[in-house]
């Protein structure tokens, strides 16, 4: 996707991007009312101030910003034509264009409304801080006090800096925290870990889920006695699909502790097979390792079910978390198309080469109780 507007969706992000973002009109008159008198507002992007000589005003009760801005989370250029004063707004494959006192862009025989007219002051194009939302996804907000325009770069945006505001923060330990080291479109192109001020550049890729932001955790999960950093990525959810990705550091020396992820490491010790008797479907899940179990269940008229296969699937759903100290994990149990039977659920404890399971457990899921035949071993 272009990274100001794709012509393929010009129809201008009103379909992607949903209404403008606005920002709180009662406070924008309050302040407005004293502007003469108030100190010049400043441009937050991304968490880091920008253009400290390009200061955001108001007028008719609308935050004006300069269109410069746009420039400091996309890759872009900008041209003015001083004989037909007119911006032109370029991303390497498409133009667009804002002239001053009109109420639009145009670009390629469409014309798309701003929330107010484009002004030229001091030789500077300004547009509305809400316009923002519709030419680049990004938002925009007065903060409490009314002295910053905060402007967070949206899902079709590429920062051109790390962002100086924390992805997360360690419950444990404030003074952990995670980064984006870029976000390009719909993804985090690497990630940044600051451990007590020192920070490390990790190549990790995820995409942009602001439902589901990433994680971070500081805990011995390896009991060597010193506190690893655990980051936890989401990587998307669906229907029957759930998937996170998991990494361990050791922040001394910076370096990824080998950690199987959930559904591997319980694939090593579970096994499953999907047999037919007498027009019923036998499922049976076998656990081996310290503590072996098995579970049986007879699914009734399911044995000339096609999609059954022959095993189980694992993985479809998997979830990592930090809990008094030990990391642990819960993967599903699958049949047909992503038909969950049960949770394998277990902790990871210090191995040979790095960490591994320990104790696996399978549970059926509570609703298929009655298809569990005989006594779980």
């Amino acid at each position: 996707m272009n990274k100001i507007i794709a012509i393929g969706a010009i129809t201008l992000f009103l379909a992607g991007c949903g209404a403008s973002a606005t920002i709180d009109m009662d406070t924008t008159m309050a302040i407005n009312q004293t502007q003469a008198t108030s100190a010049p507002l400043k441009l937050i992007v991304d968490g880091e101030a920008v253009l400290p000589t390009l200061s955001p005003f108001f007028l008719d009760d609308k935050v004006y910003v300069p269109a410069k801005v746009l420039m400091e989370y996309y890759t872009s250029e900008q041209k003015w034509d001083n004989n037909l004063k007119t911006l032109t707004i370029s991303d390497g494959s498409s133009s667009y264009v804002l002239t001053p006192d009109n109420e639009y862009m145009q670009a390629d025989g469409y014309q798309t409304s701003l929330e107010g007219p484009a002004i030229l002051r001091n030789g500077i194009l300004y547009i509305p801080a809400d316009s923002l939302n519709s030419l680049s996804g990004a938002t925009a907000q007065l903060n409490a006090a009314g002295t910053e325009v905060l402007i967070t770069s949206g899902d079709v945006s590429t920062t051109v800096r790390t962002p100086s505001e924390p992805l997360a923060i360690a419950t444990e330990n404030d003074q952990v925290k995670l980064y984006a080291a870029l976000k390009d479109g719909g993804t985090y192109e690497g990630f940044v870990v600051e451990v007590n001020g020192n920070k490390h550049t990790f190549d990790w890729e995820a995409p942009r889920l602001l439902s589901y932001p990433p994680e971070i955790h500081y805990a011995d999960v390896d009991q060597d006695g010193q506190e690893e950093v655990i980051v936890i990525l989401w990587f998307g959810t669906g229907t029957g699909m759930s998937m996170q990705e998991l990494h361990v550091i050791k922040p001394n020396q910076w370096e990824e502790v080998t950690v199987p992820s959930a559904d591997k490491a319980a694939s090593a010790l579970v096994t499953s097979k999907i047999s037919n008797e007498k027009g019923d479907a036998l499922i049976q899940i076998q656990v081996k390792g310290s503590t072996p179990s098995m579970v049986t269940l007879r699914y009734p008229d399911r044995a000339e079910d096609g999609n059954l296969g022959e095993q189980a699937g694992i993985g479809a759903v998997t979830h990592y978390i930090v809990e008094e100290g030990k990391l642990k994990a819960e993967t599903n149990v699958y049949i047909g198309f992503l038909e969950s039977i049960g949770t394998l659920t277990f902790a990871y404890k210090p191995g040979k080469d790095g960490m591994e399971p320990d104790s696996i457990r399978f549970e059926v899921h509570e609703e298929l109780a009655s298809y569990v035949e005989g006594e779980q071993l």
